[in-house]
C-alpha cells in the first residue's frame, strides 16, 4: 500500500489547480500540494499572515470583467484601489501574453507587466499592497497601490528558484514576509533590510508585522506539526496544509477539516467543517460555516479580516459552479460572501494561504 503522502502527491498530479483555472485545462499539474482543491461529487479533498485588517464592510456590486484575451492597461505607478483578486490566463506558446492581471475593488483591471510567469504573486489581506517576484530585479518587490512606494527585497533570487514548489507569505503590512523556493526558506524584513534563514523542512504559514510571530508547519504521512517560532509545536490530524493565518490574538488559527480513511480513494476528504484551534495549546473546536451557496464546501483559508472573521475559499464538485470567497465568523459560524473568482486560469486571493 502507498503511504499517505505518496497518495496525496499522486492525487495532486491528477487534480485541478486550486485556482480552478484548470477547469479549462483539466489534468494540469498543480505547482504545489498546498495549491490544489480536489473536487468530488460528495466532498472536496485539498491535498497536501496574522493581523486585524478589514477587507471591506459590504459586498461590492458584481464586477463586469474583461474576457481573457482583452488588452488591458498596465498597472499605474500609483492611485490604484485595493486589489480584490489576481488572475492569469492560460499560457500558450502562441498566445500574445502570459502576464498576471489584477482586479481592483472599484472594478478596474490592470496588467502586471513586470510580474513573473510562474513565480509568486500575492497581496496583503486588505489588498492595499501587492508583492511578486520580479524577473528583471531578481527579487521580490512590494508595491503600495495607492501611494506608489516600491520596496525591493535584499534577497536576490533567480527565476528558477520558483520553477517548482514555492510560497510567499506576507505580513498584514506587507513589509515583512517569508519566501520559500527550490533551495531557500527565508524571512525578509524590508524595513530592516534583512533576510534570515527559517528552519529547513518547515513551510511558512503566517507572518506578523514587526517582530511578531511567525508560524510554520511540517507534514508527515499521518499528522502535521504547527509551530509558532520560539514555541513548542502542536500536532494536528490528519496531515494537512490547509491552515489560516494567525489570528490577531497571536494564538488562534483555523484549518479546513478533513477525515482520513486508508481504505478509500482518496484517503483524505474534506467534511465541510473548520477546526478553530490554539497553536500554543491543545484546545480546539469545530464549526460548520452557514450561509454558503448550495454545493460549496470550504477548501482554503487565509488572512483574518477582523478579530473574528477569516477569509475562506469555497469550491464545488460541479465544474459549472463558480468558486466563491467568503468571510466566516469563527464565533457565530456565519459566512458572508465577498466575491466570486474568475475562472480563466490561475488566480491569487489577498491573504489566502496556498
Amino acid at each position: 500500500m502507498k503511504s499517505l503522502s505518496e497518495d496525496l502527491r499522486a492525487l495532486a498530479e491528477q487534480a485541478p489547480d486550486v485556482d480552478l483555472g484548470a477547469r479549462a485545462v483539466r489534468g494540469a499539474r498543480r505547482r504545489r500540494a498546498t495549491r490544489l482543491a480536489v473536487a468530488a461529487a460528495a466532498a472536496v479533498c485539498v491535498i497536501a499572515g496574522g493581523g486585524a485588517t478589514l477587507l471591506w464592510q459590504e459586498r461590492a456590486p458584481a464586477l463586469v470583467l474583461p474576457p481573457p484575451e482583452t488588452t488591458v492597461l498596465p498597472l499605474p505607478a500609483k492611485g490604484v484601489a485595493p486589489v480584490e483578486q489576481f488572475y492569469r490566463t492560460i499560457c500558450r506558446d502562441t498566445g500574445p501574453t502570459c502576464a498576471w492581471r489584477l482586479v481592483t475593488r472599484d472594478g478596474a483591471t490592470y496588467e502586471l507587466a513586470d510580474g513573473p510567469r510562474d513565480g509568486p504573486v500575492e497581496a496583503t489581506p486588505d489588498g492595499r499592497r501587492i508583492a511578486y517576484y520580479s524577473p528583471g530585479r531578481h527579487a521580490v518587490v512590494v508595491r503600495d497601490l495607492a501611494g506608489g512606494q516600491v520596496w525591493t527585497s535584499p534577497l536576490k533570487q533567480q527565476e528558477r528558484e520558483f520553477d517548482s514548489e514555492f510560497a510567499l507569505r506576507l505580513a498584514p503590512g506587507g513589509l515583512r514576509f517569508a519566501v520559500s523556493g527550490r533551495t531557500s526558506n527565508k524571512l525578509v524584513d524590508l524595513k530592516r533590510g534583512t533576510a534570515t534563514d527559517l528552519p529547513k523542512g518547515w513551510w511558512p504559514v503566517s507572518v506578523s508585522d514587526g517582530t511578531g510571530p511567525v508560524v510554520m508547519a511540517k507534514s508527515s504521512d499521518d499528522t502535521t506539526s504547527v509551530r509558532v517560532l520560539g514555541h513548542d509545536p502542536v500536532t494536528v490530524t490528519p496531515s494537512t496544509y490547509d491552515f489560516s493565518a494567525l489570528a490577531p490574538d497571536g494564538h488562534t488559527m483555523a484549518r479546513v477539516s478533513a477525515t482520513l480513511d486508508r481504505d478509500r480513494t482518496p484517503m483524505v476528504r474534506h467534511d465541510g467543517t473548520l477546526v478553530v484551534f490554539d497553536v500554543l495549546g491543545d484546545v480546539e473546536r469545530r464549526i460548520k460555516p452557514s450561509g454558503l451557496a448550495a454545493g460549496l464546501l470550504p477548501a482554503k483559508l487565509g488572512g483574518w479580516l477582523s478579530a473574528r472573521e477569516v477569509t475562506m475559499l469555497t469550491v464545488s464538485g460541479d465544474a459549472r459552479q463558480d468558486a466563491v470567497v467568503y468571510a466566516v465568523d469563527v464565533v457565530s459560524s456565519r459566512a458572508r460572501e465577498l466575491f466570486t473568482l474568475r475562472d480563466d486560469g490561475r488566480f491569487s486571493v489577498p491573504g489566502l494561504v496556498r
